[in-house]
């Protein structure tokens, strides 16, 4: 009986978390514009049953993004 070997790669170097969140943020603002742009749209052509929620969820949204923007500027 023939028993095979298998070999396992090493990982490659360890990258810094850093590089990893920058690369990750930079495709995060474009998902975050589709996502709000198909909100938007569901909020003003959608099902008129749904309306509602997705206006209330953008609402939300907006009230949060503006919370966040302020205190991160008074931080100078």
């Amino acid at each position: 009986m023939k028993t095979k070997t298998v070999s396992v790669e090493q990982a490659p170097a360890k990258q810094g978390c850093c590089n990893k969140v920058k690369a990750c943020c930079k495709h995060a603002g474009r998902a975050r514009e589709i996502g709000l742009a198909g909100m938007t749209a569901m909020a003003t052509i959608g099902p008129k049953r749904f309306r509602p929620y997705f206006q209330q969820a953008l609402a939300v949204i907006s009230v949060v993004a503006a919370t966040i923007q302020f205190f991160r500027n008074r931080k100078g």
